[in-house]
Formats: structure tokens, C-alpha cells, sequence
């Protein structure tokens, strides 16, 4: 083993970082507590971890050989004990002279009871990074005991998607002929989704997908058969942004021949969420017992995947799912839908007192009476401060109620 280490530290002194497209997200450079980043696979927590070690060298706080990267998943590092991060230590100093001021651990959730290492006084600032159910905020809380903050990662934002795409927006540009370029971006956003190297990829995206699909989401539901973790996997991405319940996916697994238990169902929506592949809202309701029986909506990691798998696109669901992945991002905890006679599809509320309410509608010209009904009447019933339409490219007021773009309600700081 102490080949191993030796043979990837001498790599990662001696490589150049790769190219970063800089990400939106930053992660602190000058705390003593541990730094977790957490997220779906193949959303660019790595890179993430990169473009941070490219502020820490631009920045003078550390030169190259202050800073060691491991990352867990290369073959070499393969089944490294929590023992051996001692040996780590050691063959990096042998190869340096120096003690690394800080210390990046990708995938760390691969080296077990990897959070014992860090009850010892390390000289160093620490990163750490994961994607599985292995290494959750509430776990990562539990094991590091109040020594860290979590920071989680998602797949691009529209603003980012921009910059991957090398197209410059400004405030004019809505005046301009680039407002027909940002709708065309916005469309491919929404169809192929936002991983980076989706975005990145120039000739066969749905390949990419599809393999993300398979060697990605198939495996983190890895509790039952793969067949199984299929089809559920396949069932939740071809009705997202639609309430489900677990009375309807059993039925449809029973149906299909499947031998599988509710418990098991329950399982499989839990380690979804765990895993960053789902993220379910229930109604909002002021009783707890009928928000946990009510159906719930679920959506979904990236929207391309139901593409990828061969379902019919629908433009105003893939717009749903953008604007609640958007209030992830903003740090918005408490996300709920609406239902009365119509629905609406997010209510925004800050310890259980609803603040702003949300319907998307996929609507270029001014929306219809029929379209907003459920907006009004939640806006009557909950007494809401901020009320918002979500649309493609209207922009106006509705019975007192702002209209907004939703690539710019994306774009908005």
C-alpha cells in the first residue's frame, strides 16, 4: 500500500489542476472547522474541491506542496484504511519537507470510520468531499460531532450553464436579439440538464446521460437487484414534478411482478434523497399527520435523464423542476405545494408561516384566468406577502400578481 500512496502523491505534486469553469458556489478558505461538501455524483464536487485549490494558490495562502489531494476512488487508493491516512501523512512530508497546510479528501466515505482521524489534532485545514448515502449532512454531523459545516452541490445553475457555454449576459440583452439565444439556451438547459460535462459534451449527450443512469443512479439505489433500482429509478423520472405516493409506486412494482415489500419501497425513496437522485415536498398542511399521508411531488437530480431514457419532453414539468432545484440552491428549507380546488406548485414558508407562493406556467403571452385560479385562491387562504408567476417568457402583472421570465427569475442575484 505504502507504493500506492507514494505513487499518487508523487502524481498530484507533480500534475498541473485541470482547467476549472469557476462555479457560483465558494467555499471558505481560512476556517479551523472541517469543510464537507455532499452531493449527487457527477455534479462537480471535485472540481469544486480544484477551482477552491486554485483560490487557496492564487491567493498565496498555501503554495502547491502545502496542499495534499486524495481521492478515494483512484485505483491505487482502493480499500486505504483509516490507519493508513497516517501513512499518508508521513510519505507526503518524506516528499516534500514539508507539513500540508491543507488537506482535500474526495469520495472520503470509501475509507471507513474515516471520522476517528480527525479526533487527533491535525495541523491543517480539511476538506472533505462525497456522494453516496455514505455521507449525508445528518451523518456527516453525527460523526464529526459539530466540527464541520456542510456546503451541497448541484448540478449547474442556469447562470452557470451560461458561463460553461461562453455566453455573456447583460442586462440588455433582453432588449436585443441574444433574448431568442438566452430562450434557445434556457430550452437546452431544461432538455439535457445541467450536469457539467453534459453541458460540456459536444456530440452525444444522451449517451452521457444515459450512462450516468445506468452506472450512477442504478447503483446508489443499490438496496435491491439493479433490475429493481431500475425500473423504480425509471418509474420516479417519468413522473416527476407530479405527486406519487408509495401506495402507487408498490402497486405499479406488484403489478409489474416485482416481489417488494412497502418497507423496501420506503427504503428506495430514502436512499433517492440521500443519494441527491430525489427530493420530495409534501402539501402544505398545518396537521403533520395528513402532510406525511398526503402524496407528495417529487422531483428529480437533472432533467435530462427523462429525455435520455426515451419519455416525451415536457417543457412545463422540466421548468417546475428548474425552479424547485433554484430554491435548493438559495437556501430555501422549507418548500411545500399547494392544494385546494387547483394546485399550486410551491409555497415558500419560514417556520411554518407561508411567505411566497409560486406557480409555473409554461405561458409566452399573458396567462388565462383558468391558468392562475390557484394562485388566487392560495394568496386568499394564506395571506402571502410575495405572490409570483413563473413563466416562459411573459412579463407583466395578473390580477395583482408580478409575472417574471423564468430565465430571468434564474438569473436574478
Amino acid at each position: 500500500m505504502e507504493d500506492k500512496i507514494r505513487s499518487f502523491i508523487a502524481e498530484w505534486l507533480s500534475s498541473r489542476l485541470p482547467k476549472v469553469i469557476e462555479r457560483d458556489v465558494s467555499l471558505p478558505l481560512d476556517k479551523d472547522y472541517i469543510i464537507t461538501v455532499t452531493g449527487g455524483r457527477r455534479s462537480g464536487k471535485t472540481f469544486l474541491l480544484f477551482q477552491t485549490i486554485s483560490q487557496i494558490i492564487n491567493r498565496g495562502l498555501a503554495s502547491p506542496d502545502e496542499i495534499l489531494y486524495l481521492d478515494f476512488e483512484d485505483y491505487r487508493l482502493k480499500g486505504l484504511s483509516v490507519e493508513d491516512l497516517d501513512k499518508v501523512l508521513v510519505t507526503f512530508v518524506e516528499l516534500t519537507g514539508k507539513q500540508p497546510k491543507y488537506i482535500f479528501l474526495d469520495e472520503v466515505q470509501n475509507v471507513k470510520n474515516y471520522s476517528s482521524w480527525f479526533r487527533k489534532r491535525l495541523n491543517a485545514r480539511v476538506f472533505l468531499s462525497g456522494s453516496t448515502s455514505e455521507l449525508t449532512p445528518r451523518k456527516i454531523a453525527e460523526e464529526l460531532r459539530g466540527r464541520s459545516v456542510n456546503y451541497e452541490v448541484y448540478p449547474l445553475s442556469f447562470k452557470e450553464f451560461l458561463r460553461f457555454k461562453g455566453f455573456s449576459y447583460s442586462p440588455l440583452t433582453e432588449y436585443t436579439a441574444e433574448r431568442g439565444k438566452i430562450l434557445s439556451l434556457l430550452r437546452e438547459y431544461l432538455y439535457y440538464g445541467a450536469y457539467p460535462a453534459v453541458v460540456l459534451e459536444e456530440e452525444d449527450k444522451i449517451r452521457l446521460l444515459r450512462s450516468y443512469f445506468d452506472s450512477v443512479i442504478v447503483r446508489d439505489l443499490g438496496i435491491v437487484k439493479p433490475n429493481v433500482a431500475e425500473t423504480f429509478a425509471r418509474f420516479i423520472i417519468e413522473n416527476y414534478a407530479n405527486p406519487i405516493s408509495i401506495n402507487k409506486v408498490y402497486n405499479y412494482l406488484r403489478g409489474l411482478g416485482i416481489s417488494i415489500g412497502k418497507e423496501t419501497v420506503i427504503e428506495l425513496f430514502e436512499r433517492g434523497k440521500e443519494t441527491y437522485f430525489l427530493f420530495t415536498v409534501e402539501e402544505f398542511e398545518k396537521s403533520e399527520r395528513k402532510r406525511k399521508v398526503n402524496p407528495k411531488k417529487v422531483y428529480i437530480i437533472d432533467t435530462g435523464y427523462s429525455v435520455a431514457l426515451g419519455n416525451e419532453f415536457s417543457i412545463s414539468r422540466a421548468m417546475e423542476n428548474a425552479v424547485f432545484l433554484e430554491l435548493l440552491r438559495r437556501g430555501h428549507k422549507e418548500i411545500f405545494y399547494w392544494k385546494g380546488k387547483k394546485e399550486v406548485d410551491f409555497v415558500i414558508s419560514n417556520n411554518f408561516k407561508p411567505t411566497v407562493l409560486i406557480q409555473v406556467t409554461y405561458a409566452t403571452e399573458k396567462p388565462s384566468e383558468r391558468e392562475i385560479e390557484g394562485i388566487l385562491e392560495a394568496r386568499e387562504q394564506l395571506k402571502t406577502e410575495e405572490n409570483l408567476i413563473i413563466t416562459w417568457d411573459y412579463e407583466g402583472e395578473v390580477n395583482g400578481i408580478k409575472a417574471v421570465p423564468l430565465w430571468k427569475w434564474l438569473l436574478k442575484q
